[in-house]
């Protein structure tokens, strides 16, 4: 997730490169499948789409769930788990039938009735109940389940989602969704994708959203409040936003700039990847935004730039995903890259004048260069500012090295060859080799993976 307070935006986010830049040839440091959350998700299937029907009270914050998975195995099964944090489950089916479940540690332990073979497609249908709560990540910071005054805010990045949804809570496993939500009438209810319907049912209305594409878990919304919600259009793309009333003239500029942003970025990055577009403003104590696929969420009211950031991830980050956490440059530090840029070609500093200004900063005096981008070491180094900060910086780096044109081709090739996939810095390294001709492994080792000033 991109969480804007933590990447200290009003020092940094118009800053970044200084000269070329050499270095060892050594390899990246090899990683365990996923050292920072190891005991979320679980490897033994692959989820290929969500049904959730959610019922939620803002009043009491009560909230209650028909969550149907559908996966496909990927060993044979006689048990396997989900993830879900402190509600109560009140049954499990396995294809129909009842299945045996218990609770342990953020997890739903699930035993079929009948085994399930390697390669076999199964539904699990979960029903649960109870009042979602905040999680609390490594570093602090709070995700999970937000009530607000007029409803709730529920974002999960990393691993936040568990909080109301029974899934596979890993980025690997991406999914298509379809998310219901029943509120009482006069509320909104937002997800993710487009809105297929809205109806009413005695007091309460029901919102039908779908994202067809795959989504991490992670990136899966849900607001629910007052303001209006507006359609819209980005030529033949639909938008949908919800501005909470006490920030909407504060974010009016910054939301209302969200199509010529997409215009812009898709004409850098290759054509926008998903069917719909939008934005999420609330009153919440999140004090971050972030990158919901098709509709990013802001606990503030945004300038530009944090727009720009956030409709960058749609491309890197919710296109094209992580497979481990500890790759989270290739999120973060594009994204800010690409707030660089903008201001650059929309008459405001270019990136090398970031850069260099950063660059002649004392190390000591700095706080954005360890942990290293390429690896931050333990969850609790996820969203520090050298993140986003020295990553950055490594794209401008990279771009005085070889180009502009080379370093756009780069991105966009990405964009478009794992588009709806996923990568890591290795996969990243080799085809700015081959889009590049060069050499550029050293390079990465020394601006991605060293500690101290490159």
């Amino acid at each position: 997730m991109s969480r804007i307070s933590r990447l200290l935006v009003v020092p940094f986010a118009v800053l970044a490169l200084a000269g070329g830049v050499v270095a060892t040839a050594a390899a990246a440091p090899k990683q365990p499948s996923e050292p920072f959350f190891p005991r979320s998700g679980n490897r033994g299937y692959d989820v290929k789409h969500y049904d959730v029907n959610l019922g939620y009270q803002p009043r009491s914050g009560m909230l209650t769930a028909r969550d149907v998975v559908e996966a496909r195995a990927t060993t044979g099964l006689r048990k396997f788990s989900l993830d879900l944090d402190g509600l109560k489950v009140t049954s499990v089916s396995v294809d129909g039938e009842a299945a045996e479940y218990s609770r342990g540690r953020g997890k739903v332990k699930i035993v079929p009735a009948t085994r399930i073979t390697k390669g076999e497609a199964f539904t699990v249908e979960l029903r649960y109940q109870g009042t979602p709560r905040k999680v609390i990540d490594p570093d602090g910071s709070t995700e999970g389940w937000y009530r607000t005054k007029d409803g709730a805010v529920a974002v999960g990045e990393p691993v936040g989602t568990a909080a109301w949804l029974a899934c596979n809570n890993a980025p690997r496993d991406k999914a298509s969704f379809d998310i219901e939500i029943a509120v009482p009438a006069g509320v909104k209810a937002v997800s993710n994708g487009r809105l297929v319907s809205r109806h009413r049912v005695g007091g309460r209305v029901r919102w039908s959203w779908s994202e067809p594409k795959p989504m991490a878990t992670y990136l899966a919304l849900v607001d629910i409040g007052n303001g209006k919600l507006v359609q819209g259009h980005v030529g033949k793309l639909p938008t949908w936003t919800l501005v909470d009333p006490q920030l909407a003239k504060a974010s009016r500029a910054a939301i209302g700039s969200l199509p010529e942003i997409i215009r812009w970025e898709s004409h850098i990055y290759g054509p926008y990847p998903f069917a719909a577009a939008g934005s999420v403003v609330d009153v919440a104590k999140l004090e971050y935004a972030l990158e919901t696929q098709t509709r990013p969420i802001y606990a503030f009211a945004p300038d530009r730039t944090t727009v720009v950031h956030e409709t960058a991830h749609q491309w890197f980050g919710d296109s094209v995903s992580l497979e481990r956490w500890p790759n989270i440059w290739l999120n973060e530090g594009l994204a800010t890259w690409t707030q660089w840029y903008y201001a650059e070609q929309h008459g405001g500093r270019s990136a090398q004048q970031v850069f260099a200004e950063l660059y002649r900063r004392p190390a000591s005096a700095t706080g954005f260069w360890d942990p290293p981008s390429g690896h931050p070491g333990q969850a609790k180094n996820l969203f520090a500012v050298s993140t986003y900060v020295r990553g950055a910086m490594t794209l401008q780096a990279l771009r005085t090295k070889i180009g502009t044109h080379d370093l756009l081709r780069i991105l966009r090739t990405w964009a478009t060859e794992r588009r709806y996939g996923h990568g890591d810095i290795e996969d990243f390294i080799a085809l700015a080799n081959r889009v590049s001709g060069e050499h550029l492994r050293g390079f990465f080792h020394r601006w991605l993976f060293e500690r101290g000033k490159p």
